[in-house]
């Protein structure tokens, strides 16, 4: 689906296997359309307008690409749930079991990545009732987490065998609170094999970043790290949900 305006309440279908939209699709900016695809092994959410479709149970789900972008309504202007502004769209926000994260929890292979620069509350807000994901197996971020929302993700993480970091700014590691610089880990992330950087430069953040990983028992000679003039948006081949490595020519 590219282009197009979305008016509905959900979308449903047991047999659909692959979903893609994308490219100016537009969502409703009142309540937030909901998608029953149980038979889903593929999706790819991205460049979208409107408030993010909340994401019903996917047990067959394989690949997932979401992409948060600027034109999101999901911000908040102060920032938390139940702001005082009437007009904000947190108010939209199913407090008790999020948007996206619980239907993305079967997930093998996930990337979420998030407008660095625009506050959207989405993916930290659906954190904080964070499902296992018992089946992932590699994931790639952006710079839009912190240090307890990376926590959390690896908590729930038992299985997770390569971390991928795109870090085009590094700045909300550099400005951690004082909550955030006294986590104290109590786990190991025993399947963790390979932590990819990809970086414009080695500054405070990703040193930071570095020393955060190696309390979670990641070596550092398991820590790649590449200096990128800009940092790539995607590891996935848009609208097949493939590696790029295993795409076809």
């Amino acid at each position: 689906m590219q282009d197009c305006y979305i008016d509905a309440r959900r979308i449903s279908s047991k047999s659909l296997k692959r979903l893609c939209i994308t490219d100016f699709c537009s969502f409703p900016t009142k309540f937030h359309i909901r998608i029953f695809a149980p038979g889903l092994i593929s999706l790819q959410l991205d460049n979208f307008d409107g408030l993010t479709p909340s994401l019903e149970y996917m047990p067959s789900l394989e690949t997932a690409y979401v992409w948060l972008h600027n034109s999101c309504y999901d911000s908040c202007h102060s920032n938390r749930q139940n702001c005082e502004y009437e007009d904000c769209s947190c108010h939209a926000y199913p407090v008790d079991e999020g948007v996206l994260l619980h239907g993305l929890s079967n997930a093998v292979n996930l990337e979420l990545v998030g407008d660095a620069y625009f506050e959207l509350f989405i993916y930290r807000w659906d954190l904080e009732c964070c499902p296992i994901f018992d089946k992932l197996k590699t994931l790639s971020l952006n710079e839009w987490f912190t240090t307890i929302d990376l926590l959390c993700i690896l908590q729930h993480s038992p299985v997770l065998e390569v971390l991928t970091l795109q870090l085009g700014s590094t700045e909300k590691f550099v400005r951690a609170t004082g909550a955030e610089e006294k986590i104290e880990q109590s786990f190991v992330c025993s399947h963790l094999k390979v932590v990819n950087i990809e970086c414009r430069k080695v500054d405070e953040g990703v040193h930071q970043i570095l020393k955060f990983l190696s309390t979670c028992g990641i070596l550092r000679d398991q820590i790649s790290i590449t200096h990128t003039v800009s940092v790539s948006r995607s590891l996935w081949v848009p609208c097949l949900g493939l590696p790029q490595n295993q795409a076809s020519p």
